[in-house]
């Protein structure tokens, strides 16, 4: 059978490309592939990879890389280091060491196709390095978001990632973006789309319904997020509505102090980390899924909060919105949040605020109705989100193998 060798820069889950990762390796377990894997983690990690035959750390905190791990978002849910704040020395050494592991896990593993995450610097540096392996880049978005950040690495991506021999995409939209932002040709760039897993997401078999309304936000504890204007949103919404908000998820750093105590002070349910089978408990017990964020690669919670039947809204994501569809997005059981114009790539203008959180609010408030409505889910758009399992995904991306 194949062997393949996943490579991703970050921590091998807590995020959204880190749970792509672990799900793309689950379906492949399922078709008996050989599998590899390469990650950054902290030193005196305890994780168990049960799912993987092979494992590669580069682990962070230590002599060799006295540093925490490089994070792909400016806030990440772990303990980690800004790509804008690197210093040459910092690069240096994670580039040597980082070379290192995958010079050793290409002899060792002898892998037939590499799928490495991000097409950012680690994705560069292994489309150089394995010259004679069918490399596979994926795109999570966070990827561009660096790309128009830090230009002071673009021309080193750019050299890599250009020796690809294939390109997976979220959406319509981001293949276009990579084309233009990477100068790689359109046909190289596959939209491959995400997926949810369908033994943790899927509708309560008997939901209790009663007057009281559970809204649910589940993922970084972060600005970009748009947190705090959903905070400031579910303040008013109090006055009218007999409501409460959950808020799954952690982040780093004064902003997650800050949303905590906003959080803390009007009453939400800070639940911290929790894990994806816990989620899908969360969601089973929820109303109403809110995603207030300025800035998405594709939003793989959306999906998995509509497969567990959850009414929606959201900000308007373009890969979201082109990769559910018509179908989905017609139906009602989703709300779109013009987004505020932005002063950076994941940052509102501090003066279109207040609109944007009229909107928001609107956007719940229809939600609610629905819910106090009794909505029902059509069999049209149960169908097309199923076919937005991990397997399906899979599938697709197994066509290029």
């Amino acid at each position: 059978m194949k062997k393949i060798l996943h490579i991703i820069s970050q921590y091998p889950g807590k995020t959204g490309s880190g749970i792509y990762l672990q799900e793309l390796i689950r379906e492949g377990n399922k078709k008996n592939y050989i599998q590899g894997l390469i990650a950054g983690i902290p030193n005196g990690d305890s994780i168990k990879l049960s799912y993987i035959d092979k494992f590669y750390p580069l682990i962070f905190n230590t002599e060799e890389l006295p540093f925490p791990i490089l994070g792909m978002s400016d806030i990440m849910p772990y303990e980690s280091v800004r790509y804008c704040d690197l210093t040459i020395d910092m690069l240096n050494k994670w580039k040597f060491y980082f070379k290192r592991v995958i010079l050793n896990a290409i002899e060792d593993f002898k892998p037939d196709i590499i799928l490495s995450h991000h097409l950012w610097l680690s994705t560069s540096l292994v489309a150089k390095l394995a010259e004679d392996i069918k490399v596979i880049g994926i795109c999570h978005g966070t990827d561009i978001r660096q790309f128009e950040k830090c230009p002071q690495y673009r021309q080193e991506v750019l050299v890599g990632c250009k020796e690809l021999d294939k390109i997976f995409s979220l959406s319509e939209e981001q293949r276009e973006d990579i084309s233009m932002k990477y100068n790689i040709p359109n046909e190289k760039i596959m939209v491959i789309g995400g997926g949810y897993n369908e033994d943790i997401f899927s509708p309560p078999l008997n939901k209790v319904y009663n007057n009281e309304i559970k809204m649910v936000y589940a993922g970084k504890l972060s600005y970009a997020k748009g947190i705090m204007s959903l905070l400031r949103v579910f303040d008013k919404l109090k006055e009218k509505y007999n409501i409460r908000l959950i808020l799954a998820g952690s982040g780093t750093g004064e902003e997650e102090k800050k949303i905590k105590e906003l959080g803390t002070r009007l009453g939400v349910e800070l639940l911290g980390e929790v894990t994806q089978r816990n989620l899908g408990k969360i969601f089973k017990e929820s109303d109403i899924f809110v995603l207030p964020s300025f800035y998405e690669g594709l939003s793989l919670v959306t999906i998995e909060a509509l497969a567990s039947g959850l009414l929606a809204v959201v900000t308007e994501i373009p890969g979201l919105k082109s990769n559910l569809g018509d179908t989905i997005n017609n139906s009602g059981v989703i709300e779109y949040v013009q987004l505020p114009d932005m002063s950076q790539v994941d940052k509102p203008l501090e003066i279109e605020l207040p609109l944007f959180e009229d909107r928001l609010q609107d956007a719940i408030e229809r939600q609610i109705v629905k819910k106090y409505e009794n909505y029902k889910m059509d069999y049209n758009t149960k169908k097309e989100i199923k076919k937005m399992s991990w397997g399906n995904v899979f599938n697709k991306i197994e066509g290029y193998f």
